[in-house]
C-alpha cells in the first residue's frame, strides 16, 4: 500500500499529456479554465491554437491571456511536489549519481576525491530522511536543556528573592546598633552598679566591637575587591588588613554587580565557617588535649578582631566566644514547616516554609499550633481552594474550605496581624484577612496566601518558602479566570521540621 501511494504520488508530478515531469523552464504546470493542468510545452504544441486551447481530457476551451500559453496561471503546488520528486542531478565532473558524505557535508559521487572513500556515503533521500531525524532529536533535546535552564533561572530567583529579604530585614533592624534603652540601662549600670557589673557590661561590649570591626573589614573587603575572594584569601587578606598592610584608599571599588553579590555570599559562608569551627572547637578543648592544640594553631579571624580592638586584654577571647556573635551576619535558624501536597489523590510535591518568629511571634504561634495540629484542630486535609495562575494560592480554611471560615488558635477567633514591615515578593508566606462580613478591621484567622509575585499594599508577611516553590507555581496553573482550581488540591499531612 506505501509503494502504491508513492507511486501515485510521483504521477502528479508527471504531465498527463506527454507523461515528462514538470520542472521551472519548458515543462512548468499551467492550469486551464477546466482545472486540468498540462505542462508548458503541451500547452503550445499539442494543445496548442491561436488564442486558445482544448483540453484533451474533457475538451473545453481556454482562452489564452494575451494570446500566450506563458501567461496561463502556473500551478504552484504540483511545481512544489515535482521540486521534492526531481532526482538529484548527477556529479558535474564524473556524470554518476551524486551521493551525500555525512561526514564532510558535501556531494561527491563514487569517483570523487579518495578522501571520501572512507567516510559514508548515502542517497540524497536517504541522507535528508537523516538530518531531518537529526534535526527533530536536537530540537527535543533543547526543549529540554530550555526546561531545565527556566527551573535554574528560577531557583536562582527565589535564591535572590531570600536573599533581598534578609537584607532587608538587617537594614530594618541592625543588630549591631544599641537603642537608647539599652545605651540608658548601660550608663546606669556604669554609674550605680558594682564593679563586677560594669566590668561583664565592659566585656559585653569589647566582644560586641570586635566583632563589628571584623564585619567592617569584611565589608571593605568584598567593596574594593576586583577577583573572587575564597577562604583562603578572605584569610589573607583580613591578616593584612589586621596588620595595617591592606586599607580601602589604595584599592578601587568593585563595580561589578555580579562579582560584588558572589564575594559578598562568599563571606556569608566564610563567617558561618569560621564560627562554627569555633564552637566547635570549644565545646571540645575541655575533654581533649590535642582540641587544645588545634585550637591554639587555628587562625581564627574572630580572636584577631578581639585582640586588634581597642585596649584588648588576654582573657577577652575566651569571653568573646562565650558572648555569641549577634553583629556577624550569621544566618540565624528558623522554624521550619513542612506541607505534603495531594492533587485527585496522588502524591504533587512538598512544600517547606520558613517562618519568622522574631518578627512575627503572634502569627507565628498561631501559625505553628495548626500546622502540627497539637490541638486537634489544623491545616492537615485542608483544600487549596483559590488558585491565580504565576500570582498566588490561598489555603488554611480547614472549616469550610471555600476561603469563608478558619479560625486563629487564640481565645479570639480572629486577631491583628503583627506589623513585620515585610515586603510580598516572590515566595512570601503571609495571612490572609477575614472575609466575613461584620469583619471589617483586617483581622486574620488561620487562613495564608503563597505569593509567586510581588503584591503591593499586602501585608501581614510572617514567613517565606525556602522548597517547593516550584510546586506552588504548578498548583498555581490549575486555577481557571476565576482562581478556582480544576484539580483536588489537599494538604496530606504537615507538620514541623526543626
Amino acid at each position: 500500500m506505501a509503494c502504491l501511494a508513492l507511486e501515485d504520488i510521483e504521477e502528479l508530478a508527471l504531465c498527463s499529456c506527454c507523461k515528462c515531469a514538470f520542472d521551472d523552464a519548458e515543462r512548468a504546470p499551467k492550469i486551464l479554465a477546466c482545472k486540468h493542468h498540462f505542462c508548458l510545452a503541451c500547452t503550445r504544441g499539442v494543445l496548442g491554437g491561436s488564442r486558445e486551447v482544448r483540453c484533451v481530457h474533457c475538451w473545453k476551451r481556454t482562452e489564452l491571456p494575451e494570446g500566450r500559453a506563458e501567461a496561463l496561471p502556473t500551478y504552484a503546488a504540483v511545481l512544489a511536489l515535482a521540486r521534492k520528486l526531481a532526482p538529484e542531478p548527477p556529479c558535474a565532473t564524473h556524470a554518476l549519481p551524486a551521493l551525500w558524505c555525512a561526514a564532510c557535508g558535501v556531494r561527491a559521487c563514487r569517483a570523487c576525491d579518495h578522501t571520501h572513500h572512507a567516510h559514508s556515503l548515502r542517497p540524497p533521500r536517504e541522507a535528508r530522511i537523516q538530518l531531518q531525524r537529526d534535526a527533530r532529536l536536537l530540537l527535543a533535546d533543547l526543549q529540554r536543556l530550555a526546561v531545565r535552564q527556566r527551573e535554574f533561572l528560577l531557583r536562582a530567583l527565589d535564591a535572590a528573592t531570600a536573599l533581598k529579604v534578609r537584607l532587608e530585614a538587617e537594614l530594618a533592624a541592625p543588630g549591631g546598633l544599641l537603642s537608647a534603652t539599652e545605651r540608658a540601662l548601660i550608663e546606669i549600670d556604669y554609674a550605680f552598679g558594682s564593679l563586677a557589673t560594669a566590668s561583664t557590661e565592659r566585656d559585653r561590649l569589647r566582644a560586641r566591637h570586635a566583632e563589628a570591626l571584623l564585619q567592617c573589614r569584611l565589608d571593605d573587603l568584598i567593596r574594593n575587591a576586583s577577583v573572587p575572594l575564597d577562604f583562603e584569601l578572605m584569610r589573607r587578606a583580613l591578616a593584612g588588613l589586621g596588620a595595617g598592610e591592606f586599607t580601602a584608599s589604595t584599592m578601587v571599588e568593585c563595580r561589578d554587580p555580579i562579582l560584588f553579590l558572589a564575594n559578598y555570599c562568599t563571606a556569608q559562608l566564610y563567617t558561618r565557617h569560621c564560627l562554627a569551627r569555633r564552637a566547635r572547637l570549644l565545646d571540645g578543648a575541655t575533654d581533649s588535649v590535642a582540641a587544645t592544640l588545634e585550637l591554639d594553631a587555628a587562625p581564627d579571624v574572630l580572636s584577631d578582631a578581639v585582640d586588634a580592638s581597642p585596649g584588648a586584654t588576654s582573657g577577652t577571647t575566651v569571653s568573646n566566644a562565650a558572648v555569641g556573635s549577634p553583629i556577624l551576619r550569621n544566618p540565624i535558624v528558623f522554624p521550619l514547616f513542612y506541607f505534603n501536597i495531594e492533587v485527585n489523590g496522588s502524591p504533587f510535591g512538598r512544600v517547606v516554609v520558613e517562618v519568622r518568629e522574631d518578627v512575627a511571634p503572634r502569627m507565628s504561634r498561631n501559625f505553628s499550633i495548626l500546622t502540627t495540629g497539637e490541638l486537634g484542630l489544623g491545616y492537615r486535609g485542608c483544600s487549596v481552594f483559590q488558585c491565580w495562575e504565576n500570582e498566588s494560592i490561598i489555603t488554611g480554611d480547614f472549616e469550610l474550605n471555600n476561603g469563608r471560615g478558619g479560625r486563629s488558635v487564640f481565645e479570639e477567633s480572629f486577631f491583628m496581624p503583627d506589623d513585620t514591615k515585610m515586603v510580598a515578593v516572590r515566595g512570601a508566606v503571609g495571612m490572609r484577612r477575614s472575609q466575613k462580613r461584620h469583619d471589617n478591621l483586617g483581622m486574620v484567622g488561620s487562613q495564608f496566601r503563597i505569593m509567586l509575585r510581588e503584591i503591593r499594599g499586602f501585608t501581614a508577611i510572617f514567613a517565606f518558602v525556602v522548597e517547593g516553590l516550584d510546586v506552588v507555581d504548578r498548583l498555581s496553573r490549575t486555577g481557571d479566570s476565576a482562581g478556582k482550581p480544576h484539580s483536588s488540591i489537599i494538604i496530606a499531612s504537615c507538620g514541623k521540621l526543626n
